[in-house]
């Protein structure tokens, strides 16, 4: 037991050094206070079924105090009045135009051939791709324009998430905790292997010759998990690849309910392993014995009368305080650390729920489209 407990402790230990010095390593967005050079830039944002969400997206964009060369949003043949939103806004804002698109073709994925069409339309040099629950806040368009100076090829990061539901809290933030845990961000950028890749769909900063050298999402049509793919697509080609801090000015809500988290999650979680069973579990149980092991060990020492209680109560303060420090690094409540051991628990599950369904070949359901 002494051994266990050796164990225990000191990977969590190791594993807070490691994640207090990977914080360190995130590249962030300039402070600026007048930058008035606006940048060749396209923002290109695919709306399907967006109609509760694209007009506060286009008005973030267009409250800034520099705005770029156009915005592009593309009616993924949306059931619902996302085209008559935008249409109106562009009649006011002659820099948003509206684009129709075409129905799915056979071998495309949904979301990466709305991207498709959107930038064989742009014109710029550079494409910013956002997802349509995307807000830009104050200043957001004068650091990305000089972070266009500054960098090259391909610029991602994770947006502060709004949670509001319960399994908001406990699930979304993971993520992050997952990237931070676990990717050297120093490798990201100083490595051209592609497996220290990780990005967010929800903001993609990309040179246009860039897009093109890759083959843009031609290449990674029918990749589920599209973002990540993207980089790693950039780091094979040996083109330069940031994963940058950006929550202080992009912020998003990526689901609207619980539902929408479990579907979201369920979809990507075995994906995100490459279906690799024997990986997702290896995985899993690790998490198990850092994060679930420890309020055993609390409960049977309060229930034997034992010591294994201070162990228990040492490794559980440490736990939430590795994900605390993951949470106020991208603008989240530090207390949602004390969430872990719930956290761990629900994305086991709807990660065995994401194998059930890929083992069924039912295809997960997202947005109207089955995804196989």
């Amino acid at each position: 037991m002494t051994l266990f407990l050796i164990i225990i402790g000191g990977t969590l230990l190791l594993q807070f050094l490691f994640v207090w010095w990977n914080l360190r390593q995130f590249p962030r967005l300039a402070h600026v206070e007048k930058n008035r050079t606006n940048p060749s830039l396209s923002i290109l944002i695919p709306a399907r079924d967006e109609a509760d969400r694209i007009e506060a997206c286009l008005l973030s964009i267009l409250n800034q105090t520099m705005l770029p060369s156009e915005i592009l949003v593309l009616n993924d043949n949306s059931s619902d009045e996302t085209a008559f939103i935008v249409k109106e806004l562009a009649k006011r804002y002659p820099i948003i135009t509206l684009l129709e698109g075409k129905p799915l073709e056979q071998g495309w994925l949904g979301k990466s051939y709305a991207c498709h069409q959107l930038a064989l339309a742009a014109k710029s040099n550079w494409y910013l791709f956002l997802d349509a629950d995307v807000r830009l806040e104050q200043n957001a368009m004068e650091a990305i324009s000089i972070l266009t100076k500054q960098e090259k090829g391909m610029i991602s990061g994770f947006p502060k998430q709004q949670v509001d539901s319960w399994l908001e809290k406990i699930v979304v933030p993971m993520m992050m905790f997952l990237v931070a845990c676990h990717l050297p961000v120093k490798l990201v950028r100083a490595s051209s292997d592609p497996r220290f890749a990780a990005a967010h769909g929800g903001f993609i900063l990309i040179e246009q010759r860039v897009y093109m050298q890759i083959g843009g999402h031609s290449a990674i049509r029918s990749t589920l998990i599209d973002d990540i793919e993207l980089a790693r697509l950039v780091k094979k080609h040996g083109l330069s690849f940031t994963l940058a801090q950006i929550s202080e000015y992009v912020s998003m809500k990526m689901y609207q309910n619980a539902a929408e988290v479990w579907s979201g999650y369920r979809k990507n979680i075995f994906q995100g392993v490459n279906r690799n069973f024997i990986l997702l579990f290896l995985v899993f149980g690790y998490y198990s014995l850092l994060y679930l092991v420890p309020p055993i060990l609390v409960i049977i020492g309060i229930m034997s009368n034992s010591a294994l209680i201070y162990p228990g109560i040492i490794f559980m303060i440490v736990g939430a305080a590795i994900k605390a420090i993951i949470d106020c690094a991208n603008r989240l409540p530090w207390y949602y650390g004390f969430l872990i051991p719930l956290s761990i628990c629900m994305v086991i599950v709807i990660g065995l729920d994401s194998v059930r369904i890929a083992w069924s070949k039912k295809g997960y359901l997202w947005k109207g489209r089955s995804y196989t």
